[in-house]
Parts: C-alpha cells; sequence; structure tokens
C-alpha cells in the first residue's frame, strides 16, 4: 500500500509540476510567438501536401512521406529567404538547389506520371529529370 501511495505522490507532483512549467511558459511572450510560428507553419506545410494530393492524385501513404518534406522545403525557404534577401541571385540559387532536392526526394514517393506532372507545375519541361546538371543520376 505504501508503495502504492508513493506512486500516486510522485506522479502528482510530476503533474503540478509541469502544469506550473506550461503556465510559465504559455505567460512567456517568445512562447507565444514560437507556437504562433510552429503552428502557422504547420497549417502550411498541411495546406502545401493537401494541395499536392488534390494535384497529383496521391495516396494516404503518399501524404504521410511527403508532409514532413514539405515542412522540411518550407523552413528551408522561409530560411534562405531571411538569410538571404539583401544577395538575390544567391538567394535564388539557394532555392533552386532546394526545390532540386525536394524533387529528388518526391521522386522515392510519387509514381513517375505523379512527379511528371509536378515538375510541368513546376515549370520544368515534360522528361526533365528533377537533378537536371548536379551528375546525380
Amino acid at each position: 500500500m505504501f508503495k502504492y501511495s508513493l506512486i500516486v505522490g510522485f506522479a502528482l507532483a510530476s503533474i503540478s509540476a509541469h502544469a506550473q512549467m506550461s503556465d510559465r511558459l504559455s505567460e512567456h511572450p517568445t512562447a507565444k510567438i514560437t507556437v504562433a510560428r510552429k503552428s502557422s507553419a504547420e497549417a502550411a506545410a498541411i495546406a502545401e501536401t493537401r494541395e499536392m494530393t488534390n494535384r497529383l492524385h496521391l495516396n494516404e501513404g503518399q501524404f504521410l512521406k511527403l508532409l514532413p518534406l514539405n515542412r522540411t522545403r518550407l523552413a528551408g525557404m522561409h530560411s534562405i529567404d531571411q538569410q538571404y534577401r539583401a544577395d538575390e541571385p544567391t538567394r535564388a540559387a539557394k532555392a533552386a538547389e532546394l526545390e532540386a532536392q525536394f524533387e529528388q526526394e518526391c521522386s522515392r514517393i510519387l509514381t513517375p506520371s505523379q512527379l511528371s506532372q509536378l515538375q510541368q507545375q513546376n515549370g520544368q519541361p515534360n522528361g526533365a529529370p528533377a537533378n537536371a546538371g548536379n551528375g546525380l543520376g
């Protein structure tokens, strides 16, 4: 009986400490901004992946594999935009590199016809490899 009381006591203390830390973080203004940015970035990644699902007729497995890719791509684009905002040529080159990496990863998930559709919609000629010019394939 003592062990049970001890376990319950620790559990309650842990829950209380977690709740107090939660309250402290929610009162901190930068914590709110960070949470807002994360939820906004997550919403953008979900929206982008849903839009791709509609355009390319993805199945559920493809959606689940593309969602983290879209998260990474959108975060990378945000970072590139921030880091190279004063250097347009470098920003464009970095963005193109990130987009090529994204399409390379998509080629592992999408069917050939889906990949072709994606490339056409992204302004590449039909049949152009996603990694054209980098010697990887």
